[in-house]
């Protein structure tokens, strides 16, 4: 929820925010647990990071922008690929 929280949201926006940082962790430790050692190979990484890309881009409430949510996608996964290196 922190990595993905902005200013200025509605409380309807918040809601949707809360459930796509509830929700994403999941899609993304599964997509990682289907991967052999996913941090090694480019292709791996890029599976992730798409993973990642999709889902922000499909989920995140309308408020955010196509910049916004590049700005969140890297930051998401730079931190995924900080704690998660090992599946």
């Amino acid at each position: 929820y922190d990595l993905l929280f902005k200013e200025n949201l509605s409380k309807q926006d918040i809601k949707k925010l809360k459930s796509v940082a509830a929700e994403s962790p999941q899609k993304i430790k599964a997509k990682i647990e289907s991967l052999d050692h996913w941090t090694d190979k480019q292709e791996t990484k890029a599976a992730v990071d798409t993973l990642i890309r999709d889902t922000l881009w499909k989920e995140l409430p309308e408020s955010y922008d196509d910049v916004a949510i590049n700005m969140y996608r890297a930051r998401v996964y730079e931190y995924v690929y900080t704690h998660y290196r090992v599946a």
